[in-house]
């Protein structure tokens, strides 16, 4: 596929961070936020699109509490953002954790929820994330249990069990780092992201030896609650404030970097020390050539077969309304993008959304629209959209389960050609295998 688009001489348009700003306790997902962007301004061609929160963290800000953390916690995935107007396409390379955060203290009964809204609200949630050397003038910080509820603790045993156990897990909530560019560079930008976000819990790592007036378990995170704004720092904590300064001069460095020629000019990029980590590369291959293509091309053949993946790739040569669904938000985008690209060399010209939000207001609106479209939604979009019922002319694809699944009034889709079809169903097992 010949790319014909409109060079743009950033590699990186925006960094970004993704959260709730006051994470709830009470397991309920929340409306994401932007808690943190690079660089602060606007382009002037592309103004930082408000929507990205929500595909940042497709089905709200979710808030749990876990006994320990582990490398599956952490998930990357892909999204794309395509201008309406234009029809200029940006890409979204995210990655998803927890982090833990400081579980608010209840009030006496009486007065319990009372300072979570108002005026006054938003600045009670987030008095107990300041720093305890701050807290001490001010008052305003980590508040020690009620003197009602301390001796029952202290004293029964269930009280201590519970204890005993609170120590041993933690209320985390999902926090998003995400990158926006015009270039697809998708395996080496989530590289990035992996190595700020270890450069910020090396940070904290690092913290542990001092006392800042946190507990261990919320301390191991200190770093990640300055950089997400949910903990103040003032001048004199030289040392966060210096960690702070160094990580946001990595970001500003990497936003800096030039845009590699096309079958010309590659940019080698030193992340870190060549010591601790290889340059990374971008490259982008001749204009005359393929385009870019960063991501599993044979994955829809691992997740479906081969026999529904023929299925659904007769359905967009013939200009059906395909919906793909998946619990797995990085095997559902990359399945879509991946069904555009095999119909090369022809180009679908009809809407392309990987991933559409859960979250995002109205989003179920989208499948209501009369054209064809391959539009990917996490498992759950369909649950929390009660009152929409699904046109009767669009083919729902779910690769957890491997199902295709024609509307009510769909037509018999024709067969293939022989024997071209059994040549190309072993080309394609071959691939499926290897």
């Amino acid at each position: 596929m010949v790319q014909k688009k409109k060079f743009c001489p950033r590699l990186l348009d925006y960094l970004v961070i993704v959260g709730a700003r006051h994470p709830s306790s009470d397991s309920v997902a929340q409306t994401p936020e932007l808690l943190r962007r690079y660089p602060l301004e606007d382009h002037a061609e592309f103004p930082l699109p408000p929507d990205v929160v929500f595909f940042c963290q497709p089905e709200g800000c979710l808030s749990v509490r876990q006994r320990r953390m582990s490398l599956r916690d952490d998930t990357s995935f892909v999204f794309t953002l395509t201008d309406k107007d234009t029809g200029v396409t940006r890409y979204g390379i995210c990655v998803n954790f927890y982090r833990s955060f400081q579980k608010r203290m209840p009030k006496e009964k009486g007065e319990a929820g009372a300072g979570s809204r108002g005026k006054d609200g938003a600045r009670a949630s987030c008095a107990s994330e300041e720093l305890g050397t701050e807290s001490s003038e001010s008052g305003s910080s980590l508040q020690p249990p009620s003197t009602d509820s301390t001796p029952d603790v202290n004293q029964s045993p269930r009280g201590k069990r519970r204890a005993k156990a609170g120590s041993r897990s933690r209320n985390s909530t999902l926090t998003s780092l995400c990158v926006l560019s015009h270039y697809p560079f998708f395996s080496t930008f989530r590289e990035c992201l992996y190595t700020l976000k270890r450069m910020v819990d090396c940070c904290s790592e690092r913290l542990l030896g001092k006392k800042l007036g946190l507990p261990r378990g919320i301390q191991r995170d200190t770093m990640w609650r300055i950089f997400t704004g949910s903990l103040l720092v003032e001048e004199r904590s030289s040392a966060l404030l210096h960690d702070l300064r160094e990580i946001e001069a990595w970001i500003y460095r990497l936003l800096r970097s030039p845009v590699p020629v096309s079958g010309q000019k590659r940019v080698d990029i030193e992340v870190l020390p060549q010591e601790l980590q290889q340059a990374l590369t971008f490259a982008l291959p001749d204009p005359s050539r393929f385009s870019l293509v960063d991501f599993p091309l044979h994955l829809p053949l691992e997740l479906l077969g081969v026999d529904a993946c023929l299925q659904v790739l007769t359905c967009i040569l013939l200009e059906h309304k395909v919906v793909l669904q998946s619990r797995d938000y990085n095997a559902l985008s990359m399945s879509v993008m991946a069904f555009v690209a095999m119909i090369y060399p022809l180009e679908y010209m009809f809407p392309v959304i990987p991933l559409l939000p859960t979250c995002m207001a109205s989003a179920e609106q989208l499948l209501l629209a009369p054209t064809p479209y391959i539009i990917g939604v996490p498992a759950s979009f369909f649950l929390y959209k009660l009152d929409f019922k699904m046109p009767d002319d669009v083919w729902l694809v779910d690769l957890d389960s491997s199902r295709v699944i024609a509307p009510t009034n769909a037509e018999v889709l024709p067969v293939l050609p022989e024997p071209e079809s059994l040549e190309l169903k072993k080309h394609l097992k071959q691939v499926g295998e290897e």
